[in-house]
């Protein structure tokens, strides 16, 4: 630090160098006692008396020489300023010249400090030659009175220095968006550390210029706070003690080189008695005021670190708008996670793990079963319902297994489909087995937890068969419409509807027929007693009833077997012809087939194969008439085959006589329904390849619509002039209007017909309404495409909530094209019913 050359140094806050004077003689004043001795030794005039200097014995630097040879200003007595200037070869004014005046008058303007005459506390210097003093400490001393006056108003920067003001935090929305944000140069010079990089200044400009209040040095870029990372400018700094004590507060330490070159400083200086000059008092006070900011600090520390409880820092916290969206925000985000995370935990814990990632296993009363999964869901194929009805269990009410001698010991593999009952097909053939009391089942959760509905598929295209036809599940709408879909064999023709008199006498109670009826009822007691092992709600069970199967349901839904078996029922397209006959009557109709079989008892019936008894049954009890009604049909009417009977057992009376009883309710247990073109053949229509108004007016003249006369009545009401008007008119007396007409016997069952069509002759087909449900309807047209979803609509949110969107009691038809509408009537069938035509050519399954 002795070093003669000049050095940088970084500078330090105006407050610190302030407080740093005030504890040590000031140098002015060391200058100006010095001058008053060497006047007395050596009798100079006042003006070029110079302040003696602890580095006189060493060279100055070039400026400091410049300024000590030149002249001082002087006054005279009208006020005007005299400047001395000197001569060019280097001498002064004559002495006789000057004036005598005292240092009060002096006015010195600050650049005529000269540089390195003054050395204030804090500021780096070497020990530089001091020039001639040119009235300096005048304005020193005035300098001095105007600041203490500042500090007696304002407050001292230096006391205030070390005090921590008391800011209002910052919220956390606002250190989050601190966080991202890119804070400008000027606010990251304010707020650097005391030991940061500043821009140089003179030591003559810091010392002539006036303080600002509240002004700080720029601080130098400490090492530290370059490398430190963005998330500590969210945390409030805490200052400690040691800080306050050194001095880093606002006002900021020194560098310990200035510091060991200030105490150089002070030992070579030479020891000139100080004059005080009125100072001394100033500076007591401001050792005072020191003293008790740095007691008043220590408190307000002291308070700070006292620990402050939880409850008492929650509530002095002032939540922003910011801040309490950033708390919502974040606290939904962790629910989203916990949420996501119990469903996929829950959903693991609840449903039982996957063999080789696509076996799953399913209980049931009679042992463990093994599906396989298909498109998302779970498939079981061929799960054992009921004994088999084989040999002695022929024409007997279906059994469901009873005894362990009936189940399996190991798993039972169910994933392939099982074999249907045996039955004719369209063509004449017959396939199947009398073994099928099987049923599948397709679900998209297997667990016990938020049990899904049920729906039971029963489709048949006539009670002889085939069956199930197009009513099958579909796994992909079993996931989509979160619904398990149960589809069971059930026996038809001779098999499931023989009633004589013979197989009523053996059985307890007497009776015979409707074996079918019987396996569903079967079916319907295994749901309720396994499909809770399935993900399943017993509780919520609807049957699905497609052409003779509608059939089926429509009848089941009225014997009191199945109250307690299911909740709600859908028919579609089904018959009108429900059953009507006594038992006696049934059994001696099918008579003659005893007489085909050349069999005298049941024992000969039972040992007689499948084979021979399809080859017996007569053919008009497999074919009925579903074109337009002939002649011959008016007198053969009462005498047409019908398959079901009032056995007395399940079926105790007309259906008709127990729809009387219903009350009305807001959640019918019946929906029925039908296409508009249900009758629809590739036959009829190849008849003729453009079917023309002479076409249809033929044909309508050949048939039971001419024999009455009333082709042309017909013509003009339809508007017959195409295909698909002759279909509509064999729809509306087969099926259309027969079912209207029992729905109109039942107080709150809603009725739909579908019109909307598709291909060539835009026909709405018999399958149209159940192919869209299961997702099997292809749409080409947005016509088309709202079709499917208004129809699933109306399905799916009946099976979840038993009620008919858009149904209306005093609007009971429900028109569904593009969209379902309610209408009050459908008009052509008061027509027919009013010609007597309806509901005698019904027709039958």
């Amino acid at each position: 630090m002795g070093e003669l050359e000049e050095k940088e140094t970084p500078p330090t806050e105006t407050t610190t160098s302030q407080q740093e004077a005030l504890d040590e003689p000031k140098e002015t004043d060391k200058m100006l006692d010095k001058k008053e001795d060497d006047a007395k030794e050596k009798s100079p005039s006042p003006q070029t008396s110079k302040p003696a200097s602890p580095n006189a014995g060493k060279k100055s630097s070039p400026v400091a020489e410049k300024k000590a040879i030149e002249g001082e200003s002087q006054k005279p007595g009208n006020g005007e300023e005299i400047i001395d200037i000197p001569a060019e070869n280097g001498t002064k004014p004559s002495e006789g010249d000057d004036k005598k005046i005292s240092k009060e008058e002096r006015e010195v303007k600050p650049k005529k400090i000269p540089i390195g005459g003054l050395k204030l506390p804090g500021f780096f210097m070497k020990n530089k030659p001091k020039a001639e003093g040119d009235g300096a400490e005048g304005e020193l001393l005035e300098k001095e009175k105007e600041e203490d006056k500042d500090k007696e108003a304002n407050g001292d920067a230096a006391t205030s220095s070390g005090k921590d003001e008391q800011k209002p935090r910052p919220g956390l929305g606002e250190r989050l968006r601190s966080f991202f944000v890119r804070k400008p140069a000027a606010e990251k010079e304010k707020k650097q550390l005391v030991n940061g990089d500043a821009d140089a200044k003179s030591e003559a400009t810091a010392e002539a210029a006036p303080a600002e209040d509240g002004a700080e040095a720029p601080p130098k870029r400490g090492l530290l706070n370059a490398i430190k990372l963005p998330i500590a400018n969210m945390i409030p700094k805490k200052k400690n003690n040691d800080d306050v004590e050194l001095g880093l507060g606002k006002a900021g330490l020194a560098s310990m080189e200035t510091l060991d070159d200030s105490l150089k400083d002070q030992d070579t200086v030479d020891r000139a008695p100080v004059k005080t000059n009125g100072t001394d008092e100033i500076k007591s006070d401001l050792k005072d005021e020191k003293l008790a900011a740095e007691q008043k600090l220590a408190a307000e520390e002291e308070e700070r670190e006292r620990p402050v409880p939880l409850l008492t820092r929650l509530r002095g916290y002032k939540c922003s708008v910011d801040d309490a969206l950033i708390v919502f925000g974040i606290l939904l985000f962790v629910l989203l996670l916990a949420v996501i995370g119990y469903v996929l935990t829950h959903e693991t814990l609840t449903s039982p793990p996957l063999r080789e990632g696509r076996f799953i296993v399913a209980v049931t009363s009679c042992g463990p079963v093994e599906g396989v999964k298909e498109d998302g869901a779970f498939a079981f194929r061929g799960i054992p319902y009921a004994k088999p009805p084989v040999d002695g269990l022929r024409w007997r009410p279906a059994e469901l297994v009873d005894s362990i001698d009936g189940c399996w010991n190991d798993t039972l593999q169910t994933h392939n489909s099982s074999v249907v009952c045996t039955q004719r097909l369209g063509n004449g053939t017959t396939v199947g087995d009398e073994d099928c009391l099987y049923l599948d089942v397709v679900t998209p959760h297997v667990r016990y937890t938020n049990p899904l509905p049920v729906v039971v598929l029963i489709g048949a295209e006539s009670l002889a068969g085939p069956s199930p036809g197009i009513l099958r599940p579909s796994a992909r709408y079993s996931r989509s419409h979160d619904v398990i879909f149960v589809r069971p064999n059930f026996r038809l023709g001779v098999f499931g509807f023989l009633a004589l008199d013979a197989l009523t006498k053996e059985t307890r109670p007497p009776t015979s027929g409707n074996y079918a009826l019987t396996d569903i009822i079967a079916v319907l007691k295994w749901i309720k007693l396994n499909i809770a092992n399935f993900g399943g709600d017993p509780k919520s069970v609807t049957l699905l009833g497609h052409r003779a199967g509608a059939t089926l349901v429509t009848t089941l839904v009225t014997s009191n077997k199945v109250k307690d078996l299911y909740t709600r029922a859908w028919a579609s397209s089904g018959s009108a012809i429900l059953p009507g006959r006594p038992l006696s009557v049934s059994e001696n109709l099918n008579q003659q087939l005893m007489g085909t079989l050349e069999c005298a008892d049941v024992d000969c019936l039972r040992e007689a194969s499948s084979e021979r008894l399809w080859a017996a049954t007569p053919d008009t009890w497999l074919h009925f008439p579903v074109d337009i009604p002939q002649p011959p049909e008016f007198n053969a009417s009462g005498q047409r085959h019908e398959w079901l009977v009032l056995d007395g057992d399940v079926l105790y009376q007309h259906p008709s006589e127990s729809w009387k009883k219903d009350q009305p309710t807001d959640k019918p247990r019946l929906v029925m329904g039908a296409t508009a073109h249900e009758a629809h053949t590739e036959k009829l229509r190849e008849l003729h390849a453009n079917w023309t108004r002479e076409e249809v007016r033929a044909y309508l003249t050949n048939s039971q619509i001419g024999a009455m006369g009333l082709t042309e009545e017909v013509i003009e009401r339809y508007n017959a002039s195409s295909y698909a008007s002759l279909v509509s008119i064999i729809t509306d007396i087969r099926t259309v209007c027969p079912l209207l007409t029992n729905a109109r016997l039942q107080v709150s069952v809603p009725f739909y017909v579908v019109t909307q069509g598709e291909g060539p002759d835009q026909l709405a087909t018999v399958d149209a309404d159940v192919q869209a449900i299961l997702g099997r309807y292809e749409p080409h047209t947005v016509e088309q495409r709202r079709f499917v979803s208004a129809m699933q609509q109306l399905f799916y949110y009946y099976v979840s909530h038993g009620t008919v969107q858009t149904f209306e009691p005093q609007r009971r038809v429900i028109n569904v094209g593009q969209d379902a509408q309610s209408q009050e009537d459908f008009e052509p069938c008061n027509y027919w019913i009013s010609k007597d035509i309806v509901p005698r050519y019904a027709r039958v399954d």
